[in-house]
């Protein structure tokens, strides 16, 4: 039997997490979707049958929180979060850019740790659709996990620049 090298264990952890960032952004899509869905539903049933879903505004609040957390993973594994470049030095952007990784991981490593036992010892339910409260607060923590995750990746595979707002 063969010890895995650390590089092949780098290339599966960075496939991974090319996929998970697919996943969670394929996720949020279908999570938009069905905020599409549900507000349709809730403006026929409202103006055309006269009986309005009490609970579709609040699952929409909730679709979009998720939908925003499951993506921010994914935007940050593509380097499409906002940045600004004050120095174009090579070596400056690759300061930056680990200062800019080091700083997100300290966040969400805070984020993760402080929200997760807050998770479970709510005891709240929403108040239209009557669901557990660390249903809609769980975004929040996978939704840095997710940014832990890839913020990890990017650095041993950091994206691409994105140069779509080059000067014209």
């Amino acid at each position: 039997m063969t010890a895995t090298t650390p590089a092949r264990q780098q290339n599966v952890f960075l496939r991974w997490s090319r996929r998970l960032a697919d996943a969670t952004e394929w996720l949020a899509a279908v999570i938009l979707g069905l905020i599409i869905v549900v507000n349709l539903t809730a403006v026929v049933a409202r103006y055309i049958f006269s009986s309005p879903v009490g609970w579709s505004e609040e699952a929409m609040r909730y679709g979009i929180v998720w939908a925003v957390y499951l993506a921010a993973g994914a935007t940050f594994r593509h380097g499409e979060q906002m940045a600004i470049d004050l120095f174009q030095h090579p070596i400056f952007l690759r300061i930056s850019a680990n200062i800019s990784l080091i700083a997100t991981l300290a966040l969400s490593g805070v984020v993760v740790a402080v929200g997760f036992p807050f998770l479970l010892d709510t005891g709240q339910v929403s108040p239209s659709i009557r669901i557990p409260m660390w249903i809609p607060y769980a975004s929040v923590v996978v939704g840095y996990l997710m940014i832990a995750i890839q913020a990890i990746a990017a650095y041993f595979d950091p994206p691409a620049p994105n140069r779509g707002e080059e000067e014209e």
